[in-house]
């Protein structure tokens, strides 16, 4: 696994080298393929065990008295919901885009949001004037509820938790913030709290941010956070509409070159 300087050294190499960056795409699609494979075979037989769990329930429904019952049924939650995580992270890279406003999406993102952590105060407020975004609407929902989703989690044992969106549009860069007034992430972990399986939640798959992450990046955007004593806070930052088109125009190139060879 790459450090973050180690990653910010291969980003220059790319910038420097465009073969170079072509033979990591194509590198990080093969990747992603194998997963699919691997997570395709895990699956079947998950999916298999589950059946016969629900099976032996029916038939023999004094298997809910058993002590060891409930756990393996938790476990096997646990288990489907990180291979749905693992696809999700899979797939955080293709992008349908679509012309849209984020001002309307955040909105709706924070109404439903609300509707659904009614423990914490939710809020979204938009900051400049933005224009209407090209990029993919289902992918940028995904990744800012992740990100709600997170600040809930470390609210949970707050009697006045807040999360606060908001929305800006800075030198031709879209800032979509989410902080909250939860306990501060420790220094040490703030280095690899967006690696894939890095959890510190006890019942955290440790994909949830790295999904966050992969949409970022495959904006041509990023994300980052900062920590304090009294908030956190963690920005998504999405290109210009051009400079976006000007991405997916070379991740299609890159496609067409992997396709030829």
């Amino acid at each position: 696994m790459l450090t973050r300087e180690e990653s910010r050294q291969l980003n220059d190499y790319c910038q420097k080298d465009p073969r170079l960056k072509a033979l990591l795409k194509r590198l990080e699609e093969e990747h992603r393929a194998e997963v699919s494979r691997i997570s395709h075979e895990i699956r079947n037989p998950v999916t298999l065990i589950n059946s016969y769990l629900q099976l032996t329930r029916n038939h023999y429904p004094q298997v809910d008295e058993f002590s060891t019952w409930k756990p393996i049924l938790e476990n096997m939650e646990f288990l489907k919901e990180l291979l749905e995580e693992l696809s999700r992270y899979n797939h955080a890279g293709t992008l349908r885009p679509e012309v849209f406003s984020l001002t309307e999406l955040l909105e709706d993102i924070c109404r439903d949001a609300g509707n659904a952590w009614t423990s914490v105060r939710i809020s979204f407020r938009k900051e400049t004037a933005v224009p209407m975004a090209y990029a993919d609407k289902t992918k940028l929902r995904e990744a800012v509820l992740n990100l709600i989703r997170n600040s809930a989690e470390a609210l949970r044992d707050s009697v006045a938790g807040e999360i606060r969106l908001s929305l800006s549009f800075e030198n031709e860069w879209f800032l979509i913030k989410v902080s909250n007034n939860g306990p501060q992430i420790l220094p040490e972990r703030l280095e690899d709290i967006f690696e894939p399986f890095v959890s510190y939640k006890r019942d955290g798959t440790g994909l949830g941010l790295p999904i966050v992450r992969s949409i970022a990046n495959a904006h041509g955007g990023s994300i980052t956070v900062t920590s304090t004593s009294d908030s956190t806070c963690f920005c998504l930052k999405l290109p210009a509409p051009a400079a976006l088109k000007e991405t997916l125009r070379e991740a299609a190139c890159a496609r067409a070159d992997k396709e030829e060879a």
